[in-house]
């Protein structure tokens, strides 16, 4: 990481901290948010690997008359208007745990997971299109028709395969970089809205 990338990951790590947030990842959201809309009011959103809990806690703010459950291996503090579930992805059938909480499905779902990296590029892309073929399955069970779903994914050969795939779900998809993502970083986003399950 050269020394650019350094300070300006750091001013964002010193202002979640200022502002009372969890991770400097919160503001990943809050870019792709102001510039596609993702969050309303009264939404049910579905946070997958939410710990810490950065992405809960600004879904918690903007979406506070709707419902936000957060779900990771990994315990989280609690937030106001957030409902935590321990649970794995991969786990069979974890969407019936998310469903007792919002047994009408959710209208957006919510995945910035990312394996610990190797430093293996294609191993890490790899882990990422699996990650992110596992959330699409996941929306196939609860997410809403019309629904959107926001994904973090590794770019490389697999990109245009898992876009693909979200086409075959989603009318319209996007793939995006926030502002707040380090330029070298390979870390991209795809945006699927108007969910079909046709």
């Amino acid at each position: 990481m050269s020394w650019i990338q350094r300070r300006r990951s750091e001013a964002y790590y010193k202002r979640a901290k200022e502002e009372g947030f969890r991770s400097r990842a919160v503001y990943k959201l809050k870019q792709m948010d102001e510039k596609f809309f993702i969050i309303k009011s009264g939404m049910r959103i579905l946070d997958l690997g939410a710990s810490p809990g950065g992405w809960s806690q600004y879904s918690s703010i903007v979406n506070e008359e709707g419902l936000t459950v957060a779900l990771d291996m990994i315990p989280m503090r609690n937030i106001d208007n957030v409902y935590f579930i321990k649970g794995d992805i991969f786990e069979k059938d974890i969407w019936s745990k998310v469903l007792k909480l919002s047994p009408d499905g959710f209208d957006l779902v919510l995945s910035d997971i990312l394996m610990h990296t190797s430093g293996d590029r294609s191993r890490d892309q790899a882990n990422s299109y699996f990650i992110a073929k596992r959330v699409l399955e996941i929306c196939e069970h609860v997410l809403d028709n019309d629904g959107k779903a926001l994904v973090k994914s590794l770019q490389g050969d697999l990109t245009d395969e898992l876009r693909a795939e979200f086409k075959k779900h989603f009318r319209r998809v996007f793939l995006t970089k926030p502002p707040s993502s380090l330029p070298r970083s390979s870390e991209v986003y795809i945006l699927g809205e108007h969910y079909s399950d046709r």
